[in-house]
């Protein structure tokens, strides 16, 4: 209780200033309830959330044996709330909960201890306690799926915490949706996925496909900072973004209202000339670089519309059936890398694409960033930096010219040119991601404060050296002939 104190007495110091700068924090929270994902489980802190960087083993609980922590700190602070979880997990054991009935069972176990009373504060005049967030009851019921899924958990929780710890249909109706809405994805510096939270404070955000903060973390702590700049902080204005925005527009809107029931109203989502890039192919005009929109649901006998910029209009008809073709096949090789990107996949898929595909074309977009993090993955540094500079102005066209996902890219960028020695490009990749990420993570997220300012440091010292010795070696060589 003491540490949630701390954080709402820091939010509330920096929200009562009107005035915000870029990067300027709007909002720190600890969250309600949290877990690490079943698939991170070992791999970090069930308490901190830090990642084990050691190579020693997290330390099980000795009672349930399955939350793990990196320190008796770390088990000390957990225990307000595992020490009702320990017993049932020891109790069904060897069967573990999954991470929904777990994380609704943490948010019944904390409504029972005192929980229900908690505020996180936001502003002086403002705060929110769980009973605030917004559960989309009507919205839930009508959700045949939703409905299926909360009968399963049912049948998990009575086993895991028993029928009369349950509350009622009702109330249980209600925390299950204020869990699916109001959810934060917890992620590592390096953008890996690794728990779920429920933050009060932070759940007054609403969304936006062009948002104006950004929300990061540091171990469970959320920070959410300012991505422009305000002459007077108007609260209900400030958006962050739900979901990845590099998708069609009726893909996301789609998203949205599957998974939070509203239809998304923002600039993004009523831009139909922004829509036309994402289908996009080049001109027939070598010497320009516009798009060409191409309807994929017009007949295959439809002409393809003249060039906007030079006037060209003569592509063949043939031209619209390999597009559509090509772009069928993309949205299935898409569906099969949902979990994990195929570098072999994406240059053959890439290949097919050719000099047809705009480079603002989502789907050339989309490939070129999984192909990108498949050269990663798999230490192709050759592919993965022609992938990754080939698709910096299609990056910036979805998400903005200074969004955190493009210093990321950057930041990657600059790390494998430095690997590989090519120390000029790495400044200079490094350089601009440190202008945008300073703004959405601040010096002192360990992503800036442990990765990005070491390299820029390293990168420079190893640039200033090779710059010396390659002036001394010139200067010998005029001198010896």
């Amino acid at each position: 209780m003491r540490e949630h104190y701390r954080y709402r007495y820091q939010a509330r110091e920096v929200l009562t200033r009107q005035k915000v700068a870029k990067g300027d924090v709007l909002l720190s929270s600890l969250p309600f309830v949290y877990l690490v994902n079943a698939s991170s489980k070992g791999l970090y802190c069930d308490h901190c959330l830090k990642k084990n960087s050691t190579h020693q083993n997290l330390q099980r609980c000795s009672g349930c044996k399955v939350e793990c922590y990196c320190s008796k700190e770390c088990q000390r602070g957990s225990w307000d709330i595992h020490r009702f979880e320990c017993k049932n997990l020891q109790r069904i054991y060897p069967l573990i909960p999954p991470d929904t009935a777990k994380l609704i069972a943490k948010v019944i176990l904390r409504l029972k201890t005192g929980g229900d009373q908690f505020e996180e504060r936001i502003t002086e005049k403002r705060s929110r306690k769980f009973k605030d967030l917004m559960n989309h009851y009507t919205d839930l019921k009508d959700d045949v799926k939703r409905q299926e899924h909360l009968t399963s958990l049912v049948v998990v929780l009575r086993k895991y915490l028993g029928t009369n710890n349950l509350p009622n249909e009702v109330e249980l109706q209600g925390i299950f949706g204020r869990v699916c809405v109001n959810s934060f994805s917890i992620t590592d510096t390096d953008m890996n996925t690794v728990g779920t939270g429920v933050y009060l404070a932070a759940s007054i955000f609403d969304h936006s496909c062009e948002p104006n903060a950004y929300v990061t973390f540091d171990g469970k702590h959320l920070l959410c900072r300012s991505l422009v700049d305000w002459p007077s902080l108007d609260w209900n204005k400030v958006r962050i973004s739900y979901i990845d925005v590099m998708n069609t527009t009726t893909d996301r809107l789609e998203e949205l209202h599957n998974r939070y029931y509203f239809w998304c109203d923002c600039s993004a989502c009523h831009n139909p000339e922004r829509d036309k890039f994402m289908s996009s192919i080049n001109c027939g005009n070598t010497a320009c670089t516009a798009p060409i929109f191409i309807d994929e649901n017009d007949d295959d006998d439809t002409p393809i519309g003249a060039c906007s910029a030079c006037g060209f209009n003569d592509l063949s008809l043939d031209k619209r059936t390999k597009y559509c073709k090509i772009a069928n096949y993309c949205r299935e090789q898409l569906e099969v890398m949902k979990e994990k990107y195929y570098l072999d996949l994406c240059q053959r898929v890439i290949e097919k694409q050719g000099d047809l595909f705009h480079k603002l074309n989502i789907l050339r977009v989309r490939f070129l960033d999984a192909g990108f993090e498949a050269a990663i993955a798999l230490h192709n540094w050759d592919i993965a930096i022609q992938y990754g500079t080939q698709n910096i102005e299609g990056l910036k066209f979805y998400y903005g010219e200074d969004h955190p996902n493009i210093g990321l890219v950057l930041l990657k960028l600059g790390k494998i040119c430095s690997h590989i020695y090519r120390l000029q490009d790495a400044v200079h990749y490094l350089a601009q991601a440190e202008k945008i990420l300073l703004i959405s993570h601040g010096k002192s997220h360990p992503l800036y404060k442990e990765e990005l300012k070491p390299l820029i440091e390293q990168a420079n010292e190893e640039l200033k050296i090779f710059t010396h010795r390659k002036k001394w070696t010139n200067s010998n060589f005029a001198v010896g002939s």
